[in-house]
């Protein structure tokens, strides 16, 4: 029910006028017409003769002035729901979130200022005290019971008008609650609809009357949205950063953004804003120069009339602690300058360990990078749980009679269930057809005898099309691929690919399968219109496979100064990004990018066994140590609905690195550290909800109101909110007949008709 002034007026139009003597409105109709009937009696004759407009104006006025007095000694009242004083509750909620600290308001004021001045220090919350008994709180994502307005802080990380809305139908449960009184900007970023409970509050009753705060549009603003980056990476790993901007009133404005390590600036970049209110991303490129945990902070340059400064930063954490090397195996086939190089590549990086199994000579066998004397002894691992040790897989000229039917099968489960690597190299026997290696690979593999003549041989022959120098070319995937950086900026980057030396040889393959991804390509040879896939990769099951098919990127090595690193370089993000998705046996995620004090830590942990499949029965332990180095344990329980997941869950109170350590009790002492207890990070940052979509959201705010039966007001259009709350209906409405008749505008009415008549009259010279 929308809200009624008590007026004559709308009292007619709503038939809520009555008088109070007894006497009908069909009656007093009729006293009108006998009135001005017996007033016209009265003028057919005068002393003076009169024309007949002034006849009609005397009797008109006369008329009035009878009627007048006739309404008023009839006591007239208007029936209307109006609120027991001091009867009934009113709740009043005011946002205490940080977006209410931002000046945007007239004369540069915040809008909490402008609230304290117009509303909390004004008079109408004391000219609401006279009907309601106000009871007052504070809400952000909580919400609070307040004595004042000293209790506001402004600090609130989020906003839940809903949450709010339930805490004070909680709180005042069982009193008469009148209405509720919501001051906010209506820039709500919780889960939950405040529409819906809105809809309840109206059901029973109590109207929600909200007053909105701030600017529906922020004209300068540049704000940063998100921000991803990789939150654990390997040491010496290239990185992207990819920030989100929205931004107000800069279109084509250069903004450069920066990353911040402490005090010295490690990454920057010059973009141009784009069209108004549309979010754009941007990407850094960064690699951590120190093995530890790091905060970084990303800022976008503040420009000088920006209305919101918060937003303008961020600070995300890299963990490059040290961590134990990726474990990759490789079966080479036959001693060949790829194999001597390869191993030279990995030299000096302490995040991979490249485990070989060269084979010298007929039953001959060479092993190096092995961890203990029994490591490959029997030669490739004839079971799940050795091959499963390792991350990645690498064959290079291999014959297929190297392994039997189970060795092949288990490759292809080390990819597709345990979510290994695997990378081919070089020649590939054609024995391996129709086996699971052939369905491992992103590539077809045909025949010799069914290739055009020209293509057959592959690397091992001499002046061929296949064994001729050549140039790789990249493809558009391969020009942005990680894969394949040698430096951040893309132009430096090709620049550096054109330096690099001629490769020789290629083997010849079937075409690209349906969803890999072409990295680099033969410039001028082609199979069935497609040109020979050099790099190819694609996902397969949980795990990842590429074919590398030629055997000479050692070229890169030999033909180049002796201190360019562009072949370590690539092999070396090539075996990183093949090995670093093989699932740990124990792996921890969390709810959310980041984090705000007072916000829930949400963790989860996937166990797996000794062959890599979830396990329900083990024990977990977290341990957590905050940034002023405080412990908490706690136990995790495992979902019932997911196979060898756990979960718990706790609050942040400080700013800072949080550290986790998970410890799974069921491995202990029959494990290694690495399956028995895992460590995360992650870091609490100031929030950006608060300032991202921070304008006035009038429309929600009136959609809350409506549904409850109440009504929305600008902060500037609050001077009809005593009346409007006081008579708008509620559970405890009573009804009231108030008296027209001694109103000021009918005494001021009836003695200016009075003088009209009196001044007509004698303007007339009638006595």
């Amino acid at each position: 029910m929308q809200y009624t002034e008590p007026k004559l007026l709308s009292a007619l139009q709503e038939g809520t006028l009555s008088f109070a003597y007894g006497i009908s409105l069909w009656l007093f109709a009729l006293l009108v017409v006998l009135i001005i009937f017996c007033v016209w009696l009265t003028y057919l004759k005068t002393t003076r003769p009169l024309t007949r407009g002034w006849k009609t104006c005397l009797i008109a006025v006369r008329s009035s002035v009878l009627l007048l007095l006739l309404f008023c000694l009839l006591r007239p009242v208007i029936t209307i729901l109006q609120v027991s004083p001091q009867e009934t509750y009113l709740g009043v909620l005011i946002d205490d979130s940080q977006s209410m600290s931002i000046e945007d308001m007239e004369g540069g004021l915040s809008r909490h200022a402008a609230v304290e001045g117009q509303i909390l220090n004004d008079s109408l919350l004391e000219e609401l005290s006279d009907s309601f008994q106000i009871r007052s709180f504070r809400f952000d994502k909580q919400t609070q019971r307040i004595a004042g307005t000293d209790d506001l802080s402004e600090a609130g990380t989020a906003s839940s008008i809903a949450q709010a809305l339930r805490y004070v139908s909680d709180q005042l449960n069982g009193l008469p609650l009148g209405g509720i009184l919501l001051i906010s900007d209506g820039a709500d970023n919780s889960d939950s609809d405040p529409v819906i409970v809105a809809q309840d509050f109206g059901a029973r009753q109590i109207p929600i009357f909200a007053i909105g705060v701030g600017q529906e549009e922020i004209p300068q603003d540049i704000g940063i949205v998100d921000v991803s980056a990789a939150k654990t990476v390997l040491e010496g790993s290239l990185f992207n950063v990819q920030v989100a901007i929205l931004h107000h009133g800069y279109e084509g404005q250069e903004v450069e953004l920066s990353i911040m390590d402490g005090d010295t600036r490690i990454a920057s970049k010059t973009v141009i804003m784009g069209g108004e209110g549309i979010t754009r991303r941007f990407d850094l490129e960064l690699t951590p120069e120190r093995q530890e945990l790091i905060v970084y902070d990303l800022n976008v340059e503040l420009q000088f009339d920006e209305i919101i400064n918060e937003n303008n930063s961020y600070s995300f954490l890299v963990d490059n602690t040290e961590k134990p090397p990726l474990d990759i195996l490789y079966i080479e086939g036959h001693p060949r300058n790829e194999y001597k190089f390869i191993r030279r590549a990995l030299e000096g990086d302490n995040s991979l360990r490249l485990a070989t199994y060269l084979q010298t000579g007929p039953e001959k066998y060479y092993r190096q990078g092995i961890e203990s004397p029994t490591e490959l002894s029997g030669g490739f691992p004839r079971d799940k749980e050795t091959l499963y040790q390792y991350e990645a897989i690498i064959l290079g000229d291999v014959e297929k009679n190297f392994f039997d039917s189970d060795q092949l099968q288990m490759i292809e489960d080390f990819v597709a269930e345990r979510g290994g690597g695997f990378l081919m190299s070089g020649m590939v026997d054609e024995e391996f057809i129709g086996s699971p290696i052939a369905d491992i690979l992103p590539i077809t593999l045909v025949e010799e005898n069914f290739l055009p003549s020209h293509l057959r041989g592959g690397i091992r022959r001499g002046r061929h099309p296949t064994g001729e120098l050549f140039f790789p070319r990249l493809t558009n995937n391969g020009e942005f691929s990680p894969l394949l950086r040698l430096a951040s900026e893309d132009s430096e980057n090709l620049a550096m690919w054109r330096l690099l030396p001629e490769l020789q040889g290629i083997y010849v393959t079937g075409r690209v399968k349906p969803g890999a991804t072409i990295l680099m390509e033969h410039p001028s040879l082609q199979y069935q219109n497609q040109a020979l896939p050099i790099l190819a990769s694609q996902r397969y099951g949980s795990g990842r496979s590429v074919s590398f098919t030629t055997a000479s990127s050692w070229r890169w090595q030999m033909m180049l100064p002796s201190a360019d690193q562009s072949h370590e370089i690539l092999w070396r993000q090539l075996l990183r990004w093949l090995a670093v998705s093989a699932p740990e046996r124990i792996s921890i995620d969390f709810d959310r990018e980041f984090y705000n004090v007072g916000d829930e830590v949400n963790v989860t942990v996937t166990v797996l066994n000794d062959e890599y499949e979830a396990d329900n029965d083990a024990t977990l332990w977290m341990q957590t140590t905050d940034p002023l180095e405080q412990l908490m344990d706690s136990p995790m329980e495992w979902d019932i609905e997911q196979d060898g997941v756990y979960r718990a869950s706790f609050i942040v109170e400080a700013e800072g690195v949080h550290s986790l350590l998970i410890d799974v009790a069921s491995a202990a002492g029959n494990a290694a550290a690495d399956s028995s207890e895992k460590r995360a990070a992650f870091v609490v940052t100031p929030s950006l909800r608060e300032y991202t979509n921070a304008e006035l959201d009038s429309g929600l705010l009136t959609r809350i109101a409506q549904a409850s039966g109440g009504r929305y007001f600008k902060l500037s259009g609050v001077g009809a909110m005593v009346d409007a709350i006081e008579f708008t209906p509620n559970a405890y409405s009573r009804e009231v007949q108030i008296d027209l008749w001694d109103q000021p505008w009918l005494l001021a009415l009836l003695i200016l008709l009075l003088c009209l008549d009196w001044i007509a009259r004698r303007m007339k010279g009638l006595s």
